[in-house]
């Protein structure tokens, strides 16, 4: 009986780490197989070879749709979401621009949007936005002058999008994307705050699991920093999320292997430090690109050991 229990409960944790590898795969189910669109007679927006021109911005692209114009595209950084059938842009820029691509699925699930300055879209691409969800996926990206190309595709089921908005717009950088911009919680004295990660860059992605997952928290992400004495605890706790959100504390930025804490559903987690120091706080999401809004509230460094008057004071230089 203890042997039966002990098979049962490995096979168990095995289901557990098969889920926990990508759980918008286990979500999705099985793909859908859309064949290659055939070459040929194309319309504007089809290939690479024919794509629709965003000369100036504002720009926007309304009740457009991507049936009917076939799947010509499925090897790009889009990954799943580059089975359906797509659509593709040519965004022009004069000067270097921070723009904004906006894509309003209107309704329709399973989306994604890619930036790149190849078509179509390589592995590796400038920006990418993906989702289960129907809510709007954003890029924010930094261009130097130059043509950029946008794609539209879908995981398939479902194989298309009836009908979707398309907006880019010119936008302010966003204060703090990265580690090099990261906003003080000392020195501001945050305890609480809202945060709304649309319209920051994808910059980090943790490597090793620390967030509870093997892959995802590749959404745009921002970043808020602490100094910890060895010894000194810190909670932070994720609430009010209105998309798929993902928190992880890096001691070292340069290396995504450097995150010692994290949490994905729940978005909370309890670190101990190790070592004083700068840590790195990062607010993300778990879909390629996700982003939204939520409440950040932290409990401050608690010392596990009593504390001279003057290593108090340090923290707050």
């Amino acid at each position: 009986m203890k042997k039966t229990t002990t098979v049962f409960l490995a096979l168990f944790v095995i289901a557990g780490i098969a889920y926990a590898a990508d759980k918008e795969e286990a979500e999705h189910g099985p793909t859908a197989i859309i064949p290659l669109a055939p070459e040929g007679l194309r319309a504007v927006g089809d290939d690479c070879t024919s794509p629709i021109v965003i000369g100036s911005l504002p720009y926007s692209d309304l009740n457009q749709t991507t049936c009917g114009r076939g799947n010509t595209y499925a090897a790009t950084c889009l990954g799943y979401y580059d089975g359906g059938e797509d659509i593709v842009y040519r965004l022009d820029l004069a000067v270097e621009t921070t723009v904004k691509i906006t894509l309003d699925p209107l309704g329709t699930t399973w989306t994604g949007v890619a930036l790149d300055e190849f078509c179509p879209p390589d592995a590796s691409c400038l920006g990418v936005a993906t989702g289960s969800s129907a809510v709007p996926r954003i890029i924010m990206k930094t261009l130097a002058a130059g043509s950029y190309y946008i794609m539209v595709d879908t995981w398939p089921s479902p194989n298309c999008i009836p009908a979707f908005n398309l907006t880019v717009e010119e936008s302010e950088p966003y204060p703090n994307p990265t580690c090099a911009l990261a906003i003080d919680i000392q020195e501001q004295g945050l305890q609480q705050w809202a945060v709304d990660t649309c319209g920051s860059e994808s910059d980090y992605s943790p490597t090793n699991s620390c967030t509870g997952y093997s892959s995802g928290a590749n959404g745009l992400d921002a970043v808020w920093k602490i100094n910890l004495q060895a010894g000194e605890t810190f909670v932070v706790t994720l609430t009010n999320e209105t998309y798929d959100a993902a928190i992880y504390l890096l001691a070292d930025c340069a290396d995504m292997n450097s995150c010692v804490s994290g949490g994905d559903d729940p978005e909370t987690f309890s670190y101990t430090a190790t070592a004083a120091g700068w840590y790195y706080l990062v607010i993300d999401g778990y879909a390629a690109g996700g982003c939204g809004t939520s409440l950040v509230t932290i409990d401050s460094p608690v010392s596990t050991q009593d504390m001279p008057w003057g290593a108090v004071k340090a923290l707050y230089r």
